[in-house]
């Protein structure tokens, strides 16, 4: 991927990198990233985004495999399976510290794969080697476990506290599996195959707001969805390279707002849908971090979340960092208003095999 067709730069003013580009209207800005512990603190740095992007000194990343991510505005979590532990980013406090155990210490998981954080602030965590989920309080010590016989390969999960329900997708058994809050398991569905229902190594999961579930049928090119019984409801996606379809699609977020997005790790880009399956933007392309960020450039891009506050966060595993998108909601444009001026244009190089559509 490359910056091409940029506006030239305005004095004193940061530049944005929008989608869809001009002259459409934009939904998604690219807002930050997170590479090292440094980057939690932009105060007084001066054109920080414009020095990422157009070279600076690579500096030792602060991840080694990241592959999940969750916020809940003022904490980032991160899991990496190469550290064997979780990540935490505070970004009010501007430090790095990581889920511990009752002692204080850093917990060292076998495999963590999947995180979420529920509204009061406790922290889920799926251990793939130990077939179970660790849940966190909010202070970030260990709590409680859950799973281990009910599981065999634990990877994306979502919690619904409205309906007192914990779905974590176990990839090896092509099911989901259904706990309440204190761990007791209350039923699963599934099994490998192509029909309504079935799956061919599902990865991840999110719930919207009325508590229908979202499920990544990663190797069936599609997302499956179900309400709160395990009741199939519809399906959308397909394998290809056209507007709404998957390459290996990954991870999986819906938006307060009613939006889904699916990462595209093959294909190294992310897509947004309605929740109804209505295909609507693709953000993405190949890019290698070689010591400048690129807007929009991934590199086998996996787990997403959005949070409270529509921002989208997306951690690019072989790249090792973690990005931060923004939905353009009316309260973020009230806060953030549009100068045609400010607007870098992201333009992506099609011979990598990824689109850039409204």
């Amino acid at each position: 991927m490359s910056l091409a067709g940029c506006a030239p730069k305005v004095a004193g003013k940061p530049q944005r990198f929008f989608w869809p580009p001009p002259p459409a209207e934009p939904h998604v800005e690219f807002v930050d990233y997170f590479l090292v512990e440094k980057d939690l603190d932009r105060e007084g740095t001066d054109n920080w985004l414009l020095e990422a992007i157009f070279g600076k000194e690579a500096p030792e990343a602060l991840f080694n495999t990241p592959t999940d991510v969750a916020s809940d505005g003022r904490r980032v979590m991160v899991t990496d399976s190469g550290r064997h532990e979780v990540l935490v980013l505070d970004r009010a406090a501007k430090k790095v510290r990581y889920l511990s155990t009752a002692g204080g210490e850093p917990f060292v998981f076998s495999s963590p794969y999947g995180v979420a954080i529920d509204p009061r602030g406790n922290a889920y965590v799926t251990d793939t080697i130990a077939r179970k989920v660790l849940v966190f309080g909010p202070d970030e010590t260990l709590v409680m476990t859950i799973g281990g016989d009910e599981l065999l390969r634990p990877t994306g999960l979502a919690v619904d506290m409205a309906r007192d329900r914990l779905y974590v997708t176990d990839t090896a058994e092509h099911r989901i599996v259904v706990f309440d809050l204190k761990g007791q398991h209350l039923f699963d569905w599934g099994r490998r195959g192509p029909g309504e229902g079935e799956f061919n190594f599902p990865t991840d999961v999110d719930v919207d707001v009325d508590g229908k579930l979202y499920a990544l049928d990663t190797l069936n090119a599609r997302v499956q969805v179900f309400d709160d019984t395990g009741k199939f409801l519809r399906a959308f996606g397909e394998r290809g390279s056209a507007n709404g379809s998957f390459q290996i699609p990954k991870g999986i977020a819906v938006s307060p707002g009613g939006l889904v997005v699916v990462t595209d790790s093959l294909a190294k880009r992310f897509v947004i849908f309605s929740t109804e399956g209505d295909y609507l933007l693709t953000i993405g392309g190949r890019q290698r971090f070689t010591g400048t960020v690129s807007p929009g450039g991934f590199y086998l891009p996996a787990g997403v979340d959005i949070d409270q506050d529509s921002a989208i966060w997306i951690v690019d595993s072989m790249n090792r960092i973690v990005n931060q998108y923004q939905f353009l909601t009316e309260n973020y444009l009230k806060q953030h208003p549009i100068d045609p001026e400010d607007v870098y244009i992201p333009a992506i190089n099609s011979k990598e095999g990824a689109d850039h559509s409204e």
